[in-house]
């Protein structure tokens, strides 16, 4: 019998299970292949279709900037390096944050997201200058808390904190500073001025004027132009401020808030209090050196200071002259009683020698601070014969102080007195004694300061005529000799 036969003849003695089995088998293997075949069918769909999906439906359209910022949206997309365009998935959102926080370096906490199908958000919060570090003599980095670089100037920026002797390597813009100079050492000195910072912010303790690290074994800060923290080297440097903190609230407390001195925290978990004055305490007498020095070059016009020819210098913060002026600029307040031994065009005011001439710069810095930020209306701020201080407000009334002791309560203590009282009512107010201290009323030409005051604004004391008053040329390279 043939093959083919034998086949028929096998087939036709299988049973009718096992017939069926063997047609089971076979349907599920047809029912195999035609899923391979339908997914090979939709894996090369997938494939076709992807570059369409990722390049054209899931394009970025749009971007959208969320948070407080000083920077436009158009500069925050140019800096990503992100284009509108570009496949949401294939942006580097890494690179585009670095981007960002580099190009703008006042952007920080830079976050991008996507937002299907075709909007990038960038979200990023605005940082502000808390330090400026000495990158070289005269040259500042200023950073923020985080001492990321904001900035490099040769003006000191108001309202921050200078750290002296730190002398970083890397200043880039939108960087970390950097004062490592051989790769794979450890940046010692921002670990130090970091841990400084955030003592500082942890403990509470405002108003820090200097961070000096020239000495690392005789780190020192500055508290409100009146006290010096020496801590000694970097150990503890937390521990150290915090107990500052303590021995300030306590002076404060059992003495004054303007009680000047030394806090010692060289010794572990100790500290030593020392009053002095400031003019004897070194660290201070440098301060206020520096100060000058990075103010002199300044054209801000801070103060009008009244000379001897009865004409007033206009100077800038480290009272070095601008100009000679007869009328006192709008916005700044006049000084009149601390007439300056010398005043020359282009030079620093002198009263007397270097040590007398720095304590009535710094006499006038604080007493003007204090009567600008009082919100009294302060037309003068003036001393009598006695060197007794006074304020003229609304042209009208006379603030009497007395000496500069208790300034801030005394202020706030007439300008709520002055407020009860009508708005042309003219008079004086006594805040010699803080319990007595009440409104007199008086006519203007009973007023001594009023009428010395009156020829600033040109006008009579019964407001007639206004009169010229001539200007000697020469006031404008003057100097006197008390």
């Amino acid at each position: 019998m043939d093959r083919e036969n034998q086949e028929f003849t096998t087939e036709r003695r299988l049973s009718p299970e096992e017939r069926h089995e063997r047609i089971r088998k076979i349907r599920r293997k047809r029912r195999v292949r035609r899923a391979i075949a339908l997914t090979a069918i939709v894996l090369v769909a997938c494939i076709l279709l992807t570059p369409v999906l990722l390049f054209a439906v899931f394009r970025i359209r749009d971007f959208a900037v969320e948070g407080q910022t000083s920077y436009s949206k158009e500069e925050i997309v140019a800096a990503s390096g992100i284009a509108v365009g570009k496949s949401i998935f294939f942006a580097d959102l890494d690179e585009a944050k670095v981007n960002i926080e580099k190009k703008l370096p006042y952007a920080d906490n830079v976050q991008l997201t996507r937002r299907l199908p075709g909007t990038l958000v960038i979200t990023l919060e605005s940082t502000g200058k808390a330090y400026a570090v000495e990158k070289s003599e005269g040259i500042y980095a200023v950073t923020n808390r985080d001492f990321k670089v904001l900035e490099i100037t040769g003006v000191m920026p108001e309202d921050v904190v200078p750290v002296i002797g730190a002398l970083p390597e890397v200043t880039e813009l939108g960087e970390p500073l950097s004062f490592i100079k051989n790769e794979g050492e450890t940046d010692a000195t921002l670990n130090l001025i970091q841990s400084i910072s955030s003592a500082i912010s942890d403990s509470g303790l405002d108003d820090i004027n200097m961070i000096s690290i020239r000495s690392r074994s005789n780190i020192y800060i500055i508290y409100q132009d009146r006290m010096v923290l020496r801590l000694g080297d970097s150990s503890d440097i937390a521990k150290k401020i915090a107990l500052a903190k303590k021995v300030i609230q306590r002076e404060d407390t059992i003495v004054s808030n303007e009680q000047t001195g030394i806090i010692n925290l060289t010794v572990p978990m100790k500290a030593y209090f020392k009053p002095a004055d400031i003019r004897d305490i070194p660290e201070i007498v440098e301060y206020r050196n520096f100060i000058v020095i990075n103010e002199k070059d300044s054209v801000e016009e801070a103060y009008a200071i009244k000379c001897k020819n009865g004409s007033y210098a206009i100077v800038n913060p480290a009272f070095k002259v601008l100009s000679f002026v007869d009328e006192v600029p709008e916005g700044i307040i006049p000084v009149n009683g601390y007439l300056p031994h010398t005043a020359k065009m282009g030079e620093i005011l002198s009263w007397g020698d270097d040590a007398s001439s720095k304590e009535t710069m710094n006499v006038i810095r604080k007493l003007y601070k204090s009567v600008s930020d009082s919100g009294t209306g302060a037309n003068l701020i003036g001393f009598d014969s006695d060197n007794d201080l006074y304020v003229i407000c609304g042209e009208r009334v006379v603030m009497r102080m007395g000496s500069m002791s208790d300034l801030e309560n005394k202020l706030e203590k007439g300008k709520s007195i002055l407020a009860e009282q009508a708005e042309d009512a003219v008079g004086i107010i006594d805040l010699n004694d803080l319990e007595t201290a009440e409104f007199v009323e008086k006519e203007y030409g009973d007023i001594p300061e009023l009428t010395e005051y009156k020829p600033l604004d040109n006008e009579t004391a019964d407001g007639g005529e206004t009169t010229d008053k001539e200007t000697d040329s020469e006031n404008s390279d003057e100097e006197s000799d008390e």
